[in-house]
């Protein structure tokens, strides 16, 4: 199962969708409505592209180099594919139909530790009067979110993937014009196969067309061998395995899930299914899960960390196969120090003094 793409047919429609993103952006351009200014260190990561830039990722590896240096650290996110509405705190034993797929994640990560605030709101500017005063926080995917206008901003986009070169939706992937990159602050380029040399990082910059004064960085995406989940065995390479996901840009993953590296023991990735981002692991697909597995004669089903964040627990559908959940996260390599030292200046530019591990 795929997801549905953009398609070049749908091109004439392109000028409206920017007229109605003009018309909503105007509102608060014209103070209509009054933006939220933030009174704490704030860091927006967002995407011209809908979906599958690796936001995730980049915002745990920010909160991880922030939370040994400060007393509080918050990320606050909308809360996506959450069927409730209000604004509320994301705790270890809230589902993810409460919270969001990538709230839950977050929360599971840092587990209870309490100055790590994790909080999801549909206004961001709700979630401030909940958390300590300067706090730092990290607004998750707030790049278009006009209500509310940090400062800091850092837009994301996969490597490759050059927004400059992509149609605006319903023909292509972008939320807005390229030319709405000249907001950003910074520009990361995500998902990188290698470090990125001076030359190549030139390169991109003049394709992007950054002004002189956005900076350029560039992460990689590290997966590692497949860790068990709900009490199955490690994991020994002579598996068949099932691989599926419902994420943004599942291609990264299923190479690796896929890969024979991970199978030296005479194992293989019988079967590989994609879903919809944030769609939901109820009932009916587990049990599709399963079948589908017992047609194929998999002991063993692996995915993503996003995806076992919309389960409470090991499904019924599922007794007869182990679950493997395959490690996925950012690499800044080089760029770390560079990074933090960007975000410190840019926040003391504006007031705020926040140790980073430099």
């Amino acid at each position: 199962m795929k997801n549905r793409q953009p398609h070049p047919r749908w091109r004439f429609l392109s000028p409206l969708y920017l007229l109605a993103v003009a018309i909503h952006r105007s509102i608060y351009e014209w103070k209509i409505i009054v933006p939220f200014l933030p009174s704490q260190p704030t860091l927006t990561l967002g995407n011209l592209h809908a979906g599958g830039t690796g936001k995730t990722p980049i915002a745990l590896w920010i909160l991880e180099q922030l939370q040994p240096h400060v007393k509080d650290v918050a990320y606050v996110s909308r809360g996506y594919g959450r069927k409730t509405k209000e604004s509320r705190r994301v705790e270890l034993e809230d589902r993810a139909e409460e919270v969001g797929d990538e709230a839950r994640l977050v929360r599971r990560v840092f587990g209870h530790s309490p100055d790590v605030h994790v909080l999801v709101a549909r206004k961001r500017r709700e979630a401030f009067a909940m958390l300590p005063p300067r706090c730092p926080v990290i607004l998750d995917d707030a790049f278009q979110h006009w209500d509310l206008r940090s400062p800091v901003s850092l837009l994301i986009c996969p490597y490759g993937e050059w927004y400059t070169d992509a149609a605006v939706l319903p023909a292509g992937p972008l939320r807005e014009d390229p030319s709405a990159a000249s907001r950003a602050t910074a520009i990361l380029i995500s998902k990188c196969p290698h470090p990125l040399d001076a030359h190549e990082r030139l390169a991109i910059a003049q394709r992007l067309g950054l002004r002189k004064d956005q900076q350029l960085f560039a992460a990689q995406e590290l997966m590692g061998e497949p860790v068990p989940w709900w009490g199955a065995p490690a994991w020994r390479g002579d598996e068949t395995a099932l691989v599926f996901s419902g994420i943004g840009d599942p291609g990264h993953f299923e190479t690796f899930a896929s890969h024979p590296d991970r199978y030296v023991q005479g194992g293989v990735a019988a079967v590989t299914l994609r879903f919809p981002d944030h769609s939901p692991l109820d009932a009916a697909r587990c049990a599709q899960i399963a079948s589908d597995a017992y047609q194929s004669a998999c002991n063993a089903v692996i995915t993503t960390a996003k995806d076992l964040a919309r389960l409470q627990h090991k499904p019924d559908e599922w007794a007869d196969v182990h679950v493997y959940c395959l490690p996925h996260e950012a690499d800044f390599g080089e760029d770390r120090n560079p990074f933090l030292l960007w975000l410190q200046n840019q926040w003391k530019a504006h007031g705020y003094r926040v140790p980073l591990p430099l």
